[in-house]
């Protein structure tokens, strides 16, 4: 799969590279045609039966980047005398809605292959589907040549409630920033200390 960064033809496995949570990050306004095909992803995410429930909320209004910025904490995000929270030009909050899936899985196609029964979930895929989606966001954003982060809070679903005024339904899984990349101090190497191997994050056959 190949795309285009700054102009150069690049493939999948360079995105990947390039791929890392940004704590800095310029606060210049980002063309609309870019976040309208960033966004876009949601149409191509993964969505167990189809049914469609993950949602993104785009902010890129100042007053309320810096509302969500302060919600979530300025003294927590300012490690380098900015808030990259406020900085971050664009910010999408990431959603499941697990009605959704349960209204999906109780329609007459699913119920006939389970004996009229819902399906047991082995794991909440309204989640393992916003996480999906997420990710797609993030890499979008390299796509276009952009930096970002996904950061999360212990009450965010009551800050974007309150903020943006999510449904009750509707679960924030997270908020992503997206923006071009500003200067900040290199990790050195602390994070490749803490980075485990291949082989014990990677088994074949069996644990």
């Amino acid at each position: 799969m190949a795309a285009t960064i700054y102009g150069a033809h690049v493939e999948f496995r360079d995105i990947l590279a390039r791929r890392r949570m940004h704590r800095a990050f310029l606060p210049e306004p980002i063309p609309e045609e870019q976040v309208d095909r960033i966004a876009g992803v949601i149409r191509r995410a993964p969505s167990g039966g189809f049914s469609q429930g993950g949602s993104i909320v785009v902010v890129t209004g100042e007053a309320k980047r810096h509302e969500i910025a302060r919600a979530f904490g300025d003294e927590h995000y300012t490690p380098y005398g900015r808030n990259f929270i406020a900085d971050a030009p664009v910010h999408m909050v990431i959603s499941a809605n697990e009605s959704l899936y349960h209204a999906r899985y109780s329609e007459a196609d699913k119920l006939a292959t389970t004996g009229g029964v819902e399906v047991t979930w082995p794991v909440p895929y309204w989640f393992v589907d916003a996480g999906a989606l997420m990710m797609l966001v993030l890499a979008a954003a390299i796509d276009e040549g952009l930096a970002s982060a996904f950061v999360g809070h212990p009450d965010q679903k009551r800050i974007f409630d309150e903020l943006l005024g999510l449904p009750e339904e509707v679960v924030p899984i997270g908020l992503a920033l997206i923006g071009k990349p500003g200067e900040a101090p290199p990790t050195g190497s602390r994070m490749k200390e803490r980075r485990r191997g291949k082989e014990e994050l990677v088994h074949r056959e069996r644990w």
